[in-house]
């Protein structure tokens, strides 16, 4: 087989997998990404999908840390065994996300900070640091930890305390003693504050052992949550996780505190046309030894001919990828040995063509093994799509997932995934939100795609908009239809690129994140108080969209009557029905106090407010730490209703930040904002409304 530069045909552009990659020191390309984890410390998640460069760029940016003056690296690649073993020890304890993870996130910063100690301890000035006491006899008592490393000395750590504790809720409090948690996180604080070090944290590898329930998602959510420990204490510790985007995907369904902790701190690895030509370029340059020649089409020249060159012909060949470097470097290789088996140097369009079938398959299976389990029936939805048209318009596909939904028999076992969906839009909006449809622009000729896997619901579609597979899948599903894939235009959609919010539900989902995320940030008191107020006014609108209409802030500001936000209730079903109805309660007050109780003056105030159109029903939402009123609070509550037939909710903050923050992922059997609300007025009426009676005893008869 003929070779170039001495190196093999078969593997010009070099390996698939970074592992195993032969170029990647020599031809590494310094993305945005890569300046981005090395420049600055904004970004603890690196997400992407499989063959979007995350080893890559592991690798390097290890480098650049492991030669950082007055830096100590921790990198890990944990091993699938030592990871299994890891949930294994976990799951005796259940399966309840929540307690889990408190107790994998102890588990996690008591390892990183022991490991931190160990790698001080070798630094001269350690012996002479005023907290040289502490960490010595720490180490000293712990010589069976230091002797471990990685996930093994996590498996360490827990064994002991799940030995010593008789309920799974009783572990977080024993291993957080054990190990001193929070003495050693601040001696840890100081030490590196007073050696002038910092900690570089790298985290790769972590899908080896994972599978998307609740036990292995809590050991990396454990993890996210100590790495997000360590940036909220400011401790010099700079954690980096990377992260497969199946993963990710779990993470965000099954962690409540997601927003707070997790986004706002995400690099997507993105790769568009303009990116992965100059990567491939770069290969090429170290391939044929032309590093001197600056300009990447005459260096792709060189590699391409006829239909396949210059940045057109590139762009011929990126329609059997998904635009990812591994697909491109695997579609490319093989094309150069077509080539070579024609005794050419130069690939041509049949090169490519003749590998297309097999890549097809490859990307087809990639896809289904990256998401197979965490999103139900994908197989199933789309085999539905074998040998039909390359092109279809949205209403007809949508017609056809509805006819599949209706008609299943359920005899083959995967066939109940379909009970999972309400209709074929939203088994559509699911393979969009994976790359596997696209929409064509409402005015253009470009087919949008979603290369993220980001959940991206459609909205407002009209339903002759035409839809495609991407052409990646077509050789693969065999699909007919008179148009080839050259003639697809891909344009890539991702949080790099998002189109307007007509089109997707990304950028709502960023939104309902950060009103979660807002709150804590606000202070108590008067000098935060219009900005509570306008947090409050941004909920309620989103929250209650098509039921309660034209909610204004102070409609009738400069008047006697200030009402803080006013909303019409147009409700035709459900709790805002039920409050119209049972309460006259048209115009809807919202009062919003942000302090954490209400004083007898407030309820005063808001007495005034229910008049006419106002009916007999209010909202308070306060900045109360629980959800249950004080007692003078429910004291007063009776007043209002016995005295002046008045029902008063209260609503906390906290509450009305849980139910933004679910909107994120919406549960298809009910509406959780709409269940606690009901729940919520229940108790009310049942439990703080009835007026309390004073329990008499009988005094006993002496004998």
């Amino acid at each position: 087989m003929p070779a170039t530069n001495g190196k093999p045909a078969a593997n010009l552009l070099g390996a698939g997998r970074a592992e195993a990659d032969p170029m990647l020191t020599k031809a590494f390309v310094e993305t945005p990404s890569y300046r981005a984890l090395v420049e600055t410390q904004d970004f603890n998640f690196v997400v992407g999908r499989r063959g979007t460069g995350k080893s890559a760029l592991f690798e390097h940016v290890h480098t650049h840390y492991a030669e950082a003056k007055n830096t100590i690296l921790i990198a890990e690649k944990p091993p699938e065994h030592s990871v299994i073993e890891f949930q294994r020890l976990i799951g005796r304890m259940g399966d309840d996300y929540r307690t889990l993870r408190a107790i994998t996130r102890l588990v996690w910063k008591a390892h990183l900070l022991l490991e931190i100690v160990i790698r001080n301890a070798a630094d001269y000035r350690f012996s002479k640091s005023i907290h040289h006491k502490f960490l010595a006899d720490y180490i000293a008592r712990r010589r069976n930890l230091t002797r471990q490393d990685g996930v093994s000395r996590c498996v360490a750590l827990l064994s002991t305390s799940i030995a010593e504790a008789s309920h799974a809720v009783e572990v977080p409090g024993r291993l957080a003693a054990d190990v001193e948690i929070d003495k050693l996180q601040t001696t840890v604080k100081g030490l590196l504050a007073e050696l002038n070090w910092r900690v570089a944290l790298m985290y790769d590898g972590l899908d080896e052992g994972w599978t998307p329930d609740p036990i292995a998602t809590a050991v990396i959510g454990g993890l996210a949550r100590a790495a997000g420990d360590f940036i909220d204490i400011q401790a010099g510790i700079y954690p980096m996780i990377f992260v497969r985007d199946n993963i990710f995907r779990a993470l965000a369904q099954l962690d409540p505190d997601f927003t707070r902790h997790i986004e706002g701190h995400i690099l997507r690895l993105h790769w568009d046309e303009s990116s992965l030509f100059h990567f491939v370029a770069r290969r090429l340059r170290v391939a044929f030894g032309i590093e001197d020649q600056e300009n990447d089409v005459r260096v792709w020249n060189r590699f391409a001919h006829k239909g396949l060159k210059d940045l057109e012909g590139f762009s011929l060949c990126l329609r059997n990828t998904l635009y990812r470097p591994r697909d491109t470097i695997v579609l490319l290789n093989e094309a150069y040995v077509n080539a070579a088996q024609a005794a050419r140097t130069e690939i041509v369009d049949e090169d490519v063509e003749a590998s297309a079938t097999r890549i097809s398959n490859n990307r087809l299976d990639d896809l289904l093994k990256e998401y197979d389990v965490v999103f139900p029936g994908l197989r199933l939805f789309v085999s539905l799509f074998h040998a039909r048209s390359t092109q279809d318009r949205y209403g007809a596909v949508v017609g056809m997932l509805d006819e599949a939904i209706a008609t299943s028999d359920y005899a083959n076992p995967a066939a109940r995934d379909f009970s999972l969906f309400n209709s074929g839009k939203e088994i559509a909006t699911a393979l969009y939100s994976v790359g596997f449809l696209g929409i064509r622009e409402a005015t253009g000729s470009s087919f949008v795609f979603c290369h993220d896997g980001a959940a991206s619901p459609l909205l407002s579609i009209d339903s002759d908009r035409p839809v495609t597979i991407h052409p990646c899948y077509w050789k693969a599903l065999e699909l007919g239809g008179d148009i080839p894939p050259e003639e697809v235009m891909v344009q890539i959609n991702d949080e790099y690129e998002a189109p307007p919010a007509k089109q997707t539900a990304d950028f709502r989902v960023k939104l309902y994140g950060e009103i979660a995320g807002t709150l804590p940030r606000i202070q108590l008191g008067r000098e935060q108080s219009q900005d509570f107020e306008q947090w409050a006014l941004r909920s309620v609108r989103v929250l209650f969209a098509g039921k309660l209409m034209n909610v204004q802030l102070k409609p009738n500001a400069g008047g006697i009557q200030q009402r803080d936000v006013v909303a019409t209730n147009l409700a035709q079903e459900g709790f805002w029905r039920r409050i119209l109805e049972d309460y006259r309660s048209r115009q809807v007050v919202f009062e919003v106090k942000n302090y954490e109780e209400l004083t007898p003056e407030d309820f005063r105030q808001i007495l005034s407010y229910l008049t006419g159109l106002y009916g007999n029903f209010a909202v308070v939402v306060t900045r109360a730490l629980t959800e249950v009123p004080t007692e003078r609070e429910r004291e007063w509550l009776r007043v209002m209703w016995h005295e002046h037939q008045r029902v008063i909710l209260i609503l906390p903050a906290l509450l009305v930040a849980r139910c933004v923050s679910k909107l994120r992922n919406p549960d298809r059997k009910y509406d959780y904002t709409e269940e606690t609300l009901n729940k919520r007025m229940d108790l009310f009426a049942r439990s703080y409304l009835d007026l309390r009676q004073a329990v008499r005893f009988r005094k006993k008869r002496h004998r």
